[in-house]
């Protein structure tokens, strides 16, 4: 049985260094730093179509996470600079073809950053920062 690709893009993620201890979700994010979540964004599954019927397709994702939150300008720094490594670790592991393990029938075609790291939702205690990522892969 095939593991769910949002499950094989948490297990890659993972493996980021940075990230803190903490609870790592899918589809769950709750309201207490440090947690991190993959949740699936809803998009057309097929990227391209060709005209042998096969077809490349696209898993649109976000990777997001609470923290702590408040005026320090240095704190708040430090919060965007996860993203900006996050973004960069992505980047240098796509153009070097080290991709999430999709298992026998389905191959990575690449993953990338589709936003920067911003800020989705905050009160006066935590934030949930947020990126949008897309992997391309191919199933047969």
């Amino acid at each position: 049985m095939k593991q769910p690709v949002i499950e094989c893009i948490r297990n890659y993620i993972m493996h980021f260094p940075e990230l803190k201890d903490g609870c790592f979700l899918v589809d769950f994010l709750g309201n207490k730093p440090i947690e991190y979540v993959v949740e699936t964004v809803p998009c057309d599954p097929v990227y391209k179509k060709y005209t042998d019927g096969s077809c490349i397709k696209q898993f649109l994702f976000v990777f997001a996470s609470r923290e702590f939150y408040n005026e320090d300008v240095n704190h708040c720094l430090e919060n965007n600079a996860f993203y900006e490594r996050f973004e960069d670790w992505i980047t240098e592991r796509n153009f070097n073809g080290i991709l999430p393990d999709l298992g026998d029938s389905r191959y990575p075609v690449s993953i990338e950053v589709l936003t920067g790291g911003y800020i989705f939702d905050a009160d006066t205690n935590t934030a949930r920062y947020q990126i949008q990522l897309r992997l391309l892969y191919e199933e047969v």
